[in-house]
């Protein structure tokens, strides 16, 4: 294992060990390289006067740009439309995020992470089951399932896909029948990865609070 994979997995261990269990072994091996994109993020700390390490150059006004560019773009700062944004999304803008998401779903409050920002829903999908997921892992999902779940964590991933009964004789979700989905297949390797999509797809269907 790299060393800086080690650094940050001994950092998970000490903030949240539940949380390093979850990963997959994949997911434990990652870590970001010291190069260009390390190199950038101290840059943007300590290079004052200029700084040209990812793709722009900047100085203490902010981005370099062409005005002939720039003349496209007058009603926005220029700060907020030459530099590369992050890989995982804007600081400030990830923020914001979470803090709509902790005012939507007060419940959540008890701690979560800066949102991540990802190229729609497939590659978040992609980052879930690269992160949390290894060959041979279950996978529990409703019986009306998106088919791109099968592609991306079956086929590439090597997830092993359960399903339960999505709707109740009452028309509302089967909240029985998941249950004892995951007690079944908890049974046979001790761990379980459950995806709530809602609204469903393909039914369109949300669960009420009742």
């Amino acid at each position: 294992m790299n060393a800086l994979a080690k650094e940050l997995n001994e950092i998970i261990a000490k903030e949240n060990p539940v949380v390093l269990d979850m990963l997959s072994d994949l997911g434990k091996n990652l870590f970001m390289p010291k190069g260009i994109v390390t190199q950038s993020a101290e840059a943007k700390e300590k290079a004052h006067k200029y700084n040209v390490t990812i793709g722009i150059a900047t100085d203490k006004d902010g981005p370099m740009f062409l005005d002939s560019v720039y003349q496209c773009f007058t009603d926005m700062k220029p700060a907020d439309i030459f530099p590369y944004a992050p890989s995982s999304g804007k600081p400030e803008l990830r923020k914001r995020w979470k803090e709509k998401i902790a005012d939507d779903t007060p419940s959540l409050n008890a701690g979560f992470s800066l949102p991540v920002v990802t190229n729609a829903l497939t590659h978040g999908l992609k980052i879930v089951s690269d992160m949390f997921m290894n060959k041979g892992d279950t996978l529990v999902l409703p019986n009306m399932f998106w088919g791109n779940y099968r592609l991306t964590f079956s086929v590439i991933g090597g997830a092993e896909i359960a399903t339960y009964n999505t709707f109740n004789e009452q028309g509302g979700f089967d909240v029985d029948a998941l249950l004892d989905k995951c007690r079944e297949s908890a049974q046979i390797n001790g761990k379980i990865t459950v995806i709530l999509n809602f609204p469903n797809n393909p039914s369109g269907y949300s669960p009420t609070n009742s």
